[in-house]
């Protein structure tokens, strides 16, 4: 032993000694053990005491056995974090050597770093200059994946085990918005030097995401970011996280007020924000090299996500956000979306599929085309060529069956063709501006639909209805008035099934718009620039003169009313319609 260790280890001169004469049950050995593990938990001990005892273990590695389990046990609670670069670099040094030696105690060294991933933010002084709190904190989660990373280069065996404890160990839904986004970080983390897990540990993450995200409603959300008072700044404070840089550490001052008040008064929905915020980040770290896109990259990940909205999103029902990490990766190339919409279009023409995901399916196709303000008009035409193709197609098949408005039998054409009619709402004025586009709108042949015996005008939501109604009134494509007054008198003989709601004297496809406004505030950032808003006047306010439309409206103030925002809707409308379908009056 070096003559000029620290007097702190004065009470032995071999640590083999120790080890063996402990063993051997040797009780002068046995008491110096104890005093050994008595200063390794001194919280006050001396680092270079630590280094000088691990150096010595390392010299005996192969004679800690299980016997030595509450010595190993003291050294994996180590501080070995707060104790300097030489303390950190000999723990690390110790662990690999002890390691290799010892297989048996890979799964209590990976539990004992996975827990590090959240830190203990409250040992600082509250005087302490909080940008060294966050390098430091920075420094000791580099320094925990670079022995995570040692560890599984060592042994191959650690990416078997890793993704199962990081799964039992995946924060609770009641631990902090903080604990959660510190622990996504390390999961996140992990994939970047172990690429073979980086779906499984995708898919960790979604998994929680939704369990946070079903858990919040948007009507709490919208009711907790939305102040009456002063309902400018608030919005200012929403949307001007686009103005933030990348990977900033400090928020806006506009913005804290926002996020703090939604994770005091919804836990959940902050957590999920956080994690939100964080996989939008490593989405655009992997995908974008020096602001390019690695398209090779890009696609990979792109398949890996879809898996994951295929397995976990899609079947998820009421999630609210998730799905946007979706929507935001499509929207680094067309080609991506194309590839969604495909996906989409086959699951809604797939007959095997359970009619239930086939009408999410088209739910999913009607809003992403209206939302994303990436996809072009063209992209948009050629959907509504399949939709509509596909329900004259469905009628085709269907003439001889004494047809009737029925949900239960007939709830996928319902489902595309509220899709269809929602998509027209958002699009008709592109699509009119095309060339032939009167021409081409009129080959849809949106008359034989809404005139036929499964009368969807019936069972689509009724503000959708009303809008499809003025717009194709407006081009002179579709006359639905007499039909909407029609089935207002009368009451159809509608079969309800799993996928409709009760309303007062009628039976209506649920409301479901899987995009419907982006809410969390940290996060939105991300999304707000790829987003369409409807804005604008409905296409029939200002047609009081035209002789036509008199003929087809009962009373004309009917056709005058205001369809409100989703954002301003009362908690009566949100129980009605569910999620809206965001038509709002300039």
């Amino acid at each position: 032993m070096d003559c000029n260790m620290p007097s702190q280890l004065d009470f032995y001169t071999d640590i083999k000694v120790v080890l063996q004469g402990y063993n051997n049950a040797n009780e002068a050995s046995g008491n110096v053990y104890d005093i050994l593990l008595k200063t390794l938990s001194n919280p006050d001990i001396e680092p270079d005491t630590i280094i000088h005892i691990l150096e010595d273990l390392e010299q005996v590695i192969t004679l800690l056995t299980q016997e030595h389990k509450a010595l190993i046990n003291v050294i994996l609670n180590l501080k070995w974090l707060d104790k300097g670069p030489k303390m950190t670099a000999a723990y690390q040094a110790f662990i690999l050597n002890f390691l290799s030696a010892h297989m048996f105690y890979l799964k209590p060294i990976i539990r004992m770093l996975i827990k590090k991933f959240v830190p203990d933010i409250n040992k600082g002084s509250e005087t302490e200059n909080q940008e060294a709190v966050i390098l430091k904190t920075e420094q000791d989660l580099s320094h925990i994946h670079e022995l995570l990373k040692s560890l599984s280069q060592l042994v191959p065996t650690t990416s078997i085990l890793i993704v199962q404890m990081l799964e039992e160990h995946f924060p609770y839904l009641n631990k902090s918005t903080t604990h959660f986004e510190y622990y996504t970080r390390g999961v996140l983390a992990v994939s970047t030097y172990m690429p073979s897990l980086r779906l499984e540990l995708l898919e960790l993450v979604v998994k929680n995401m939704l369990k946070l995200d079903v858990r919040s409603s948007r009507l709490d959300i919208n009711t907790v970011i939305c102040v009456p008072e002063e309902p400018e700044e608030m919005e200012d404070t929403i949307f001007e996280m686009a103005s933030l840089k990348k990977n900033s550490r400090a928020p806006s001052p506009k913005l804290v007020p926002v996020a703090e008040r939604l994770a005091s008064a919804l836990p959940l929905a902050g957590s999920l924000d956080a994690m939100m915020t964080l996989t939008f980040q490593y989405i655009r770290e992997i995908c974008f090299v020096k602001d390019k896109l690695d398209w090779d990259v890009t696609k990979k990940l792109y398949r890996e996500f879809l898996s994951i909205f295929d397995k976990f999103i899609f079947p998820t029902h009421a999630s609210c956000h998730v799905q946007f990490l979706l929507f935001y990766i499509c929207s680094f190339r067309e080609a991506l979306a194309e590839g969604f919409i495909d996906y989409l279009w086959k699951k809604v023409t797939e007959p095997s599929i359970q009619s239930i995901y086939r009408q999410t399916a088209a739910c999913f196709i009607g809003s992403f085309l209206t939302r994303a303000t990436y996809i072009s008009v063209n992209i948009a035409k050629e959907v509504m060529e399949l939709m509509m193709k596909w329900l004259h197609q469905y009628l085709d098949q269907t003439v001889e069956q004494g047809l009737h408005a029925d949900i239960a039998h007939h709830g996928t054409f319902y489902s595309v063709c509220q899709s269809a009619f929602y998509i027209f709402c958002f699009k008709h004025n592109d699509f009119m501006q095309l060339k032939k586009g009167q021409k081409w709108a009129e080959s849809l042949n949106f008359q034989r639909i809404v005139t036929s015996k499964l009368n969807p005008l019936r069972v689509c939501i009724p503000i959708i209805v009303r809008t499809f109604a003025s717009a194709t009134r407006m081009h002179q494509l579709a006359f639905c008035d007499t039909i909407i007054e029609r089935n207002n008198r009368y009451s159809l003989p509608l079969t309800s099934s799993s996928y409709s709601i009760d309303l007062p004297g009628s039976k209506q496809l649920e409301s479901y718009f899987p995009f419907d406004p982006y809410l969390l505030p940290r996060s939105i950032s991300h999304v707000a620039s790829l987003y369409f808003e409807f804005r604008g006047s409905l296409p029939d306010e200002d047609e009081e003169d035209n002789e036509d439309i008199d003929d087809f409206l009962p009373d004309e103030d009917d056709d005058k009313e205001v369809i409100p925002d989703p954002l301003s809707k009362s908690p009566a409308d949100f129980l009605q319609y569910g999620i809206s379908p965001g038509f709002t009056n300039g």
